[in-house]
This record gives structure tokens, sequence and C-alpha cells, in this order.
């Protein structure tokens, strides 16, 4: 194939070579050097020969998306691989949940809409067309719609960096803005009647809710408390179950969360019975969350529309309690694993220990008398 194209090595910042091709034109100039995502030149050489015999070699315009995009995020793509170079092992610049979900994404929505779409013939007309189908037909909510086009913006990204697409499809098209439901702290008045009042079908699910109400702790942390991370005065949460299996935090840092006594001996009744080790080992990955949504519906139907109540709610419910108790902004922050903080210099310098906690075991023991329905 000598005289169509050559084949070159490129090492990127993340220190990966790979290897580039440039085409002759039909007038004899060579086109832009473009990616082929192989390591080695015999594969390298094979890709241009296929471009070639499709009659895509020097032109990205005939490139389909689902040639483009099917394996983009697979785990051994160049764009996967690069980006993981970026982090480190505590500190992954994209976490696993994450990759799982921009490869959904691009399963489910992106490759069956626009699979057959030459690259260079996507319009901003069409992302529009498929914004309203998404909105009309599958009835997504902002938020997931907007997640979808950031996926496909990184598609798009990578696309014109490779000299694949000289216009972006996406150019003028904004984020879809909507006012955001309300999503308030559970009041005293409405966490006693959920928790004291309130009939629960199942004992164990209001417990989980009582934990968070205690603890501002995440669905995902709750579900991770195990007999080696729960000590006499705090849970040393280093993990989040989530999707059936352990991973890292949300905010990628550990956390010691205080407990008082009396929620430490709570913990251990449950841990003393557990066939595995997990506190919460008889409640399913979200049924804690969908059984209070049952018993808001039921009890407190109003209050769970106006205030917008759901799991999350206990967070704020937990934050809410501290501040009006006296605790620093900081401190709550540190006990709730808020990942913004208050500030970044005293989240990178200030590491609270056990001592420093001591009016927080006092106000949780408070809290936990308060909401005690035994």
């Amino acid at each position: 194939m000598r005289g169509y194209f050559f084949v070159f090595k490129r090492t990127l910042k993340s220190g990966n070579r790979i290897y580039y091709y440039q085409a002759y034109k039909p007038d004899g100039t060579l086109a832009s050097a473009k990616s082929t995502g192989c390591r080695r030149k015999r594969e390298a050489v094979r890709f241009c020969e296929t471009l070639l015999c499709e009659g895509k070699l020097w032109s990205g315009s005939n490139l389909t998306f689902g040639q483009y995009a099917t394996h983009f995020f697979d785990n051994d793509s160049v764009w996967v691989q690069d980006k993981l170079s970026l982090g480190t092992k505590d500190r992954p610049a994209i976490s696993e949940l994450y990759l799982e979900k921009l490869q959904m994404t691009t399963r489910k929505y992106l490759v069956p809409y626009f699979g057959a779409h030459k690259m260079s013939a996507i319009k901003p007309t069409d992302m529009k067309e498929f914004r309203l189908k998404l909105i009309r037909e599958d009835k997504l909510s902002y938020k997931s719609i907007n997640d979808i086009f950031m996926v496909f913006k990184f598609i798009v990204d990578a696309a014109m960096g490779d000299n694949i697409l000289l216009y972006s499809p996406l150019r003028g098209i904004k984020p879809l803005m909507k006012n955001p439901s309300p999503r308030e702290a559970f009041t005293m008045q409405d966490a006693k009647k959920v928790l004291l009042e309130c009939h629960w079908k199942n004992e164990a699910h209001r417990e989980f809710n009582f934990v968070a109400a205690l603890t501002g702790m995440r669905l995902s942390e709750i579900h991770a408390l195990r007999k080696e991370n729960v000590t006499e005065t705090y849970v040393d949460l280093r993990d989040q179950f989530l999707n059936g299996k352990l991973r890292p935090l949300k905010t990628k840092e550990a956390r010691k969360v205080p407990i008082c006594p009396e929620l430490y001996q709570f913990l251990k009744r449950r841990l003393d019975k557990s066939p595995n080790g997990y506190a919460f080992f008889d409640v399913a990955e979200t049924m804690a969350s969908d059984t209070l949504r049952e018993v808001l519906l039921k009890n407190l139907p109003d209050q769970k529309k106006a205030r917008g109540y759901v799991f999350h709610s206990w967070r704020h419910f937990t934050a809410t309690y501290l501040i009006s108790h006296n605790v620093s902004a900081v401190k709550t922050a540190a006990v709730l694993g808020h990942s913004t903080g208050v500030s970044s210099v005293q989240e990178r310098y200030i590491n609270f220990t056990e001592s420093d906690y001591a009016e927080i075991y006092e106000i949780q023991s408070g809290l936990f008398k308060e909401l005690n329905w035994r």
C-alpha cells in the first residue's frame, strides 16, 4: 500500500506510545495526522489498509459514529488508559463505577441512535432532536439527559482532536436548566414521626434509617459497615457498598465517623448476630430507601412533596442538627465526608481526632434517646 499512507509513533503525555498515520490526498498533499489507536506497527498498518479498502483513509467524513464510539470506553481503549494514567491507585482519575456508567450510556443511548450516522454528518439539529426524544419518549430527567450529552462530548472532543471532526455537533447547545426539586432536611417533628410513630413492615429498615439520622452517612456507606471498621468510638469508614460490590468512597477519602456509646452498642448487637460480618446483612441494597419512601407516602405525603423528603434528607438532618448545636461547619463537613467542605485549605490541612469530637458524642447521645422508638 506504499504511496497511500505512512504510520509513525507518538508518545502521549501519559507515556503511552500510539501509532498515528498520515494519508496522501488525491492531490498528493498530506492529510492531518490521525490516531490509529494501535500500539503495534503491524496493527496500525492493517488498520490503515482497512480504511483504504473502505474508502475512508484520508477523510474521516465517512467514519460512522458506531465505528468510532462503540469501543471508545472499553477498559483497554486509549481514552480510558490515558485517563487512568493521570491518577494514582489511591485516587484514580476515573472510578470503576463512572467508567461503567460511560459504557452503559454509550451502549444504551448513543450508539442505538447515532450508530449509523456519519460522524461529520451529525449536526446540532440532530442533537436537539435526540434530546427531545430523551425528554418525550424516554422521559428521562434533565440531569440524566445532561449526563448523556456529557458522555457524547467526551467522544466528540476526542474525534476533533483526531481531526475526524472539524466542528462539534454540540456547538450552541447548552445544558438543560430546570428548577431543582426541593430536598430539605427532615424537621425534628417529622423525623420523630417517621421513626417513632409510623409502622414499618421491616424493623431492620427502620434501624437502617435510624443510623442514617444519627450519623449522616450515605446509603451505600451504611451498607458497607462491617465488624472490622466499627470501634467503640467511631466508624473507620473506608469504602461503600454499591451495585453489588465494595468500592472507594465517593470522595475517595477515608474518614472517621464518631459514634456515641449507645450507637456503638446498637451496632454491636447487629454485628454479633451477623452471619457475614456486615451490620445490615438483612437489608437489600435499596430497600431501606424504598421502604422509607413508602412510609412517607402513607404517613407524610404533603411534607414529602413540599420538602422533597428522600433518604438523602437524613444527611441534611444530621448536618442541620449538629450545626444548630454549635458544631462548627468545618467539623460537621468532616463528619459527613462532604467533598467540598468549607474551604480547600481546611479540608487539606485539618485532621480531627477522637478528642476533637467530644461535643459530638454528647449531642449524638441526646439525639439517640430522642429518636429511639424502643
